[in-house]
């Protein structure tokens, strides 16, 4: 276990939202350290003594995984209009069966650049490249899922794409993923419908809502 664990990104940064809080960290001690092949820090299980502003303490123990950024990408056919959501499947370890889920990935250590992680999530997971300025925030601020017990903040943002109909097409079925970090991945397409029916992930089910309130306001504006 490396001796300054406290310095990694992920850690720093969650030590940092403390602080920023007016919270007081007295100790931080590690129940469980998994670092990736690279030396990078995957995931941190610790303890800690963390007083509030108000002088009380903070249920001690903390899940670290870092930020994460998840892309809620539509696309259209442009001769019949059709719109579909470029979603993924995976089997997930939480429960053990395949999950329907949108892009996503994890920051790392570009902790400070979400948008530049969601490009390239969205590239390598489903093989669509998009402009810079065709990613959308759906939030103005990372939503944390569990903060009892994880300090993972997710970014969410959409995009939106015309395309020919051969083009549409060719995203279902695509097989993906890094078989290195056991990643097998198949593309499929879903309008929010069909997508409902399956959906079994919290963060997918609001990355659809986010995206159709998006669309709602920016088709609202004058």
């Amino acid at each position: 276990m490396k001796d300054d664990f406290l310095n990694e990104p992920k850690i720093s940064a969650w030590r940092k939202r403390l602080t920023n809080s007016g919270c007081t960290i007295h100790e931080i001690k590690p129940m469980a350290i998994y670092f990736r092949p690279d030396g990078e820090l995957l995931f941190a299980l610790l303890r800690a003594e963390v007083i509030d502003p108000d002088g009380r303490k903070i249920p001690p123990v903390i899940f670290i995984r870092g930020n994460a950024c998840i892309i809620v990408p539509l696309i259209i056919n442009s001769t019949t209009g059709k719109e579909k959501f470029i979603m993924v499947e995976q089997r997930r370890i939480a429960t053990g069966a395949v999950t329907l889920e949108f892009p996503a990935g994890m920051l790392d250590r570009n902790i400070n650049k979400p948008a530049q992680t969601a490009l390239k999530e969205l590239y390598e997971e489903t093989g669509l490249t998009i402009q810079p300025d065709a990613l959308v925030p759906l939030t103005d601020e990372p939503l944390y899922s569990s903060p009892g017990a994880s300090d993972e903040g997710i970014y969410y943002y959409g995009c939106i794409l015309t395309l020919d109909t051969d083009a549409f097409n060719s995203f279902e079925g695509r097989i993906t993923g890094e078989a290195s970090e056991h990643e097998y991945i198949r593309v499929t397409l879903k309008t929010r419908q069909e997508a409902e029916k399956e959906l079994t992930s919290l963060q997918a089910r609001l990355g659809i809502f986010l995206f159709e309130d998006y669309r709602k306001k920016a088709n609202s504006t004058p």
